[in-house]
């Protein structure tokens, strides 16, 4: 038997059971070569409550971790167990995947140049999607914008011109709330980076742009003023389903996301809004260059073994079994016949929503399996084969993915917002974290500041305060940690030209999805 973490995010029905024993930890055990004894670990606390099982000595034989934060100092401090002997001696699923993507095993190496992580692939697709309301600019003549300039002109026409008909001053034109800015903030391209010299800097004046942007729409009305309350993006949702919304920066990175914003709410949308019209538009270059959304990381990290695991073939062993296409389609599906059946594209189509969500979902699809590459199963694996053209509202959804996939063909590695994908760098030194949640804290309430201080504070006043706090806390240090990183790995290490490589050998089976 072996021992490995499972993340518990709290939502699994009292009928199901515990996170730990329930219809799939039993499938798992009655299919998988290994007995597998499941150790909860609770989503929001997964850094300390792995912590504290390595330092009792009491840390399962496979971790199963997204984050490089919490892994990567388990192998600074001796935690981890080197992979490579033992995927060439007794792996055959696995080994044939490294074979094939390369990529996977340089994503995995640590400094020492052994192999320490297991990944998968993942369907590439942007993080972030810019929704416009194409009713409306069809209704005030107005240009799809292509700058970030003429953005704003058109935030200000779609809060000011009456777009809804309804002779009342009732619309928004844009959303800033903090839960939807993060498409903001890549189409600034505000994120550390690396200029031609292989230097790494932090763009100030990109920020400056973005803060600009932000201050003219607070100043001239345009934004809902209570934005900054606005956490978790609800209120900016439930303007955009009113229909007062115009412009809605929404994530659009997994499946659930698409079916919520185009299946679910259509209706909702529909109702308040009958001409509504949606359409995706590319992100509009800004005036320090064209940058374009994040991406879903295309390669992720998510298991490593355990220094002291005392049967570590027996987990090489499970691993090869979860890449098995009867594991992985079953774990993220369900059982044929019971939650669903094939589709005319032989793809699975749920039977029961209701019984799906409690039975399957609980697990988000992945959490028992977060090795599988759902790529490899043909066009299966794919978004766009879960939606029915058939139905209306689906047929709605899939166009508009399909915009959002021809925006992302039509970009290319150098628009890519940061150094590279967050999952992919380094972790920063204790010292240095620390400095640098001490810059963010401090820079943005000046920034904000600038956003709400109208002639009394200005972007070129918190620009200064923001540099000199850079320097003093620590910044040119946190420079120098990823240029030297950068110089070292710029080779092997996972950068954009290897997450378009990705993207090129995924796009014929996308395109056939999307004809």
């Amino acid at each position: 038997m072996i021992s490995a973490t499972i993340y518990d995010r709290g939502n699994i029905p009292a009928s199901e059971g515990t996170i730990e024993n329930n219809r799939w930890t039993k499938w798992i055990n009655a299919n998988s070569p290994v007995d597998v004894k499941f150790v909860p670990i609770a989503r929001a606390e997964a850094a300390q409550k792995v912590n504290v099982l390595f330092a009792s000595g009491d840390a399962p034989d496979l971790i199963f971790e997204y984050d490089p934060n919490i892994k990567n100092p388990l192998y600074d401090q001796k935690q981890l167990m080197p992979l490579d002997d033992l995927i060439e001696k007794h792996s055959v699923e696995y080994k044939k995947f490294l074979q094939k993507f390369p990529a996977v095993k340089d994503a995995g190496l640590k400094s020492d140049g052994k192999l320490y992580e297991f990944g998968k692939l993942n369907e590439v697709m942007l993080q972030n999607v810019i929704i416009i309301r194409n009713d409306w600019l069809k209704k005030l003549n107005l240009p799809v914008p292509k700058t970030t300039d003429e953005l704003l002109q058109t935030a200000i026409a779609f809060a000011n011109n009456d777009p809804d008909g309804n002779n009342k001053k009732d619309t928004f034109g844009i959303s800033l709330s903090s839960n939807v800015g993060g498409a903001l903030t890549q189409l600034f391209g505000v994120a550390m980076d690396i200029d031609d010299s292989g230097q790494a800097f932090y763009p100030f004046e990109r920020q400056k742009s973005f803060v600009d942007f932000q201050k003219s729409l607070y100043d001239g009305g345009i934004v809902d003023k209570d934005f900054l309350t606005d956490k978790n993006g609800a209120k900016a949702k439930q303007d955009f389903l009113n229909g007062k919304l115009g412009i809605y920066p929404a994530q659009g990175n997994t499946f659930s996301i698409w079916y919520e914003l185009f299946v679910t709410n259509y209706a909702t949308i529909k109702a308040n809004a009958p001409g509504a019209e949606l359409t995706i538009i590319p992100f509009p270059k800004s005036p320090n260059g064209q940058f374009m959304s994040g991406l879903v990381n295309p390669l992720q990290m998510t298991a490593v073994v355990n220094a002291a695991a005392k049967d570590p073939v027996s987990v090489i062993k499970y691993i090869d079994f979860l890449l098995t296409p009867m594991a992985g389609v079953t774990l993220s599906n369900g059982i044929e016949g019971e939650h669903y059946k094939k589709g005319v594209n032989g793809c699975p189509v749920v039977l029961d929503v209701q019984k799906q969500k409690t039975e399957v979902s609980y697990h988000a699809g992945v959490d028992y399996d977060m090795v599988y590459n759902k790529t490899e199963d043909g066009v299966c694996g794919f978004l766009a084969s879960n939606f029915d053209p058939g139905k209306p509202e689906e047929k709605v959804a899939l166009d508009l993915f399909k915009l959002s996939m021809n925006n992302l063909y039509s970009t290319n590695p150098s628009m890519y917002p940061a150094i590279t994908h967050s999952e992919h760098l380094p972790t920063l030194p204790n010292d240095l974290k620390v400095a640098l949640e001490n810059i963010n804290k401090q820079t943005s309430e000046i920034w904000t500041k600038a956003i709400l201080g109208g002639s009394k504070y200005t972007t070129d006043q918190a620009l200064g305060e923001a540099k000199a706090i850079w320097e003093r806390e620590g910044g040119k240090r946190i420079q120098e940690f990823y240029t030297k990183w950068y110089k070292e790995n710029k080779d092997k290490a996972f950068l954009p030209k290897k997450m378009y490589d990705i993207i090129d050998s995924q796009k014929a089976k996308q395109q056939q999805l999307l004809k």
